[in-house]
This record gives structure tokens, C-alpha cells and sequence, in this order.
């Protein structure tokens, strides 16, 4: 498959949500892609934690970006959920995000994804990655700063997941009582608008809780999406990544 078919099988067609989803990251996939060892298939991974999809909630899966990629293709092929992938940086050399696990999965589980039959009125289930970040790494100069953030405009208002009758909204995470502080200002939103937050841990074997959300610092602020990027580096074909420049030096004798 070509990038662009990879991207569409994991952007069904006729489904509202799919509108969502980033394309970056797909760009440069192909049929050369090499096949990562010992993925899970989709057909038969443990997703036993998730609500069936007649439940109609929409799902955040904030999990490190290969784990996203292989529970999303697991809830869309096993229960019908429509995913929507909003990993929203591009790949370079020597990348503070290694982004390469992430496109070998969602090229081997597109064959997966074409097969499963969504409905279009499937709820969502927004992948993110964990790491977007870049906490374990340092962009330093020369290197690809490929950090990225989500913003409340990444996501469906409020008013259009309840147009959809959805009232209530999984955060799936290993920490679900400690949303990102990118991610407080989508929940708040959808908070104060009457949707149901609830937090999952998959692996913990908890019951899934209800999260409370207070409004994060800069809440609402006009000018809090052009502060926030000021730390992070815009990529021309799209999304977040570029080279960190080398520090300008001078020389000479006074």
C-alpha cells in the first residue's frame, strides 16, 4: 500500500470523525515499509477493558504512539470504533521523537483496517502519543524537533459529540487521574459542557473512574495557542518538526 491508502484505511469513509485525523505522518509510508517483529493482531488483542460501541462514548487513547497504533487498529477491527489518528509531527534525522515504530504499525495494520466494516456512525477513538513531548530526549542543535502538542481545535466540539449522543468521553492512559496539560484544555471544554469524563487504566485491572477536570492555566485565552508554540517548531509540509539550528558564532580581534 501507498501512503495514501494506508491513510485512508485508517480514515473510513463516510464517517464524521475521520475528518480529524492527521495526514502527516503518512506521507512518506509505503509498500518498502519493513514489517516491525511480533506485532499483536488486531483480531485477538486484549481490549477487553473497552465499552462496546452501542455505549456510544467517545474514547482518548494517550498511550505511547506504538501502543496507540495497535489498540486503535484492535477497537476498530474487534468492536467497530471509528480511529482517528492525530499524531501531528513529521520524521527527520536524529528526531527527538522517534516516530518510526508508530508508521511500520500503521502500515501493516491497514490490510486490517480495509477489511473491517465500520458503521458510519461508529464512535471515535482519538489516538495520541505519550511521547510527544520529547521528555526523554533533548533538542539540542542539529537535531529533528519533532514535539508536538494537541489543541481543543484537534478535537470535535463539544456541541457536535452531543449532536452525535455522545455524553461521555474515556481517557485511556496508564495515569488517568493526570491528563496532559495540552489535553486539560480539550476535556475542560467537553466538561463544561456536560459530557461525562471518565478515566481508564487498561493494564491496572481497576474499574474505570470518574475524572474531574479543572479549568488549566491560561484557560480560554486568546493569545495561550500562539504562546505555546513558540516552544515548538512548525514543519512546512504540515504538523510540528524541524531541524534545530546550529548557535551563530562570530570571530575576530578587536
Amino acid at each position: 500500500m501507498k501512503g495514501r491508502e494506508i491513510f485512508a484505511a485508517w480514515t473510513p469513509a463516510g464517517c464524521i470523525w475521520s475528518r480529524w485525523a492527521k495526514p502527516v505522518l503518512f506521507a512518506n509510508l509505503g509498500p518498502d515499509m519493513p514489517a516491525p517483529p511480533s506485532l499483536p493482531d488486531p483480531k485477538t488483542a486484549d481490549i477487553g477493558w473497552a465499552p462496546g460501541p452501542e455505549r456510544r462514548f467517545a474514547l482518548v487513547l494517550d498511550m505511547p504512539g506504538p501502543e496507540a497504533v495497535a489498540v486503535g487498529a484492535a477497537l476498530a477491527v474487534q468492536r467497530g470504533y471509528c480511529p482517528v489518528p492525530l499524531f501531528n509531527a513529521s520524521s527527520g534525522p536524529d528526531a527527538v521523537v522517534d516516530l518510526l515504530p508508530m508508521k511500520l504499525r500503521l502500515a501493516c495494520f491497514a490490510a486490517a483496517l480495509t477489511l473491517a466494516r465500520i458503521p458510519k456512525d461508529a464512535p471515535p477513538a482519538f489516538l495520541l502519543d505519550r511521547r510527544r513531548f520529547g521528555r526523554e530526549s533533548s533538542p539540542l542543535p542539529g537535531r529533528f524537533d519533532n514535539r508536538w502538542v494537541v489543541f481543543p481545535q484537534d478535537f470535535p466540539s463539544a456541541n457536535l459529540l452531543l449532536s452525535e449522543n455522545i455524553r461521555e468521553v474515556w481517557l485511556v492512559q496508564s495515569s488517568p487521574g493526570r491528563p496532559e496539560h495540552d489535553l486539560l484544555h480539550v476535556l475542560r471544554r467537553w466538561q463544561e459542557a456536560g459530557i461525562k469524563l471518565t478515566g481508564c487504566d487498561p493494564y491496572s485491572g481497576s474499574q474505570p473512574s470518574s475524572l474531574s477536570v479543572s479549568a488549566p492555566n491560561r484557560f480560554r485565552a486568546l493569545w495561550y495557542r500562539a504562546m505555546v508554540m513558540t516552544g515548538f517548531k512548525r514543519s512546512g509540509a504540515g504538523g510540528f518538526g524541524a531541524v534545530v539550528p546550529m548557535p551563530s558564532s562570530s570571530g575576530g580581534y578587536g
